[in-house]
């Protein structure tokens, strides 16, 4: 018992430090963004401001943040969905069938993480450019794809893996071809992971900045990161709209990630023992 409390001390300063690292930055960037011009660069800097304002609020909430915050959805939306329309199927393929290369493939597929997005952007962006795809919200998707399904496939594999092959065995003998064991015992079982993998591929693309910044040229197609870069000028940055509209960027996050929290945990935890 004496030595298990040195090490719950240990591990809660070490939460509490962590918390600190990623909270106290994101307490300041909500401060900004209520704080007047004139209080935000006030010395020694304060993290509750004397007098609130949501005039910065009220500043971007217009068009432009409405058709950008639309943009974003279609095309995180879209994104989620093709990945998830193309992970279920064959991360289920690796997890339940053997045919040769399959380890091979699985290892290419995770490597392909290792590329930075840099390196993968310029020969994405030649295709896109042939296939007439550039400043349209599928090509934007599909270039998010490189990213986000090679992860849901190994997520939702792991899943695939930790449910028991018994229980489509069972489903066969009483009459249910492989499809239907599939769709009726092993996708329902699998539904943690597939939100957990839903979720991170929503987030992966709702934040993206790069790819939206190349393959969106018309201002009228441009996500909310891409809008938020507005407020940042050559000469000026306007820190109180741009921390605004930066805490406006997150709400959806934290709203999707508070709904499928316990799934997403529970998604990520399976699938990372039992892949």
């Amino acid at each position: 018992m004496t030595g298990t409390l040195p090490n719950r001390l240990l591990v809660g300063l070490f939460a509490v430090l962590v918390a600190a690292f990623y909270g106290i930055p994101l307490l300041f960037m909500i401060s900004t963004s209520v704080k007047l011009p004139a209080a935000v660069f006030t010395t020694p800097p304060t993290l509750l401001p004397r007098a609130i304002t949501f005039d910065n609020y009220h500043a971007i909430l217009g068009l432009d943040y409405v058709r950008f915050f639309f943009n974003s959805l279609v095309v995180a939306a879209g994104t989620t969905v093709l990945a998830l329309l193309f992970g279920i199927g064959s991360s289920y393929a690796f997890s339940r069938l053997h045919f040769r290369g399959r380890k091979p493939l699985l290892i290419a597929i995770i490597l392909t993480q290792l590329l930075p997005l840099a390196v993968l952007i310029i020969p994405i962006y030649r295709i896109a450019h042939s296939l007439a795809l550039l400043n349209t919200y599928p090509g934007l998707m599909v270039a998010y794809l490189t990213f986000d399904l090679p992860v849901a496939i190994w997520l939702m594999r792991g899943f695939y893996v930790g449910i028991p092959r018994e229980l489509e065995d069972a489903a066969q003998i009483d009459g249910a071809n492989a499809f239907q064991a599939f769709r009726q015992v092993t996708l329902p079982l699998a539904i943690p992971g597939i939100m957990a993998t839903a979720a991170y591929c929503f987030f992966m693309a709702w934040q993206d900045f790069m790819f939206a910044l190349v393959f969106m040229t018309d201002n009228d197609k441009r996500t909310l990161p891409l809008g938020v870069l507005s407020y940042i000028g050559e000469h000026q940055t306007d820190w109180g709209k741009l921390m605004a509209a930066s805490v406006l960027l997150m709400i959806p996050v934290f709203v999707i990630f508070a709904l499928v929290q316990r799934q997403f945990v529970s998604g990520l935890t399976r699938g990372a023992v039992k892949g």
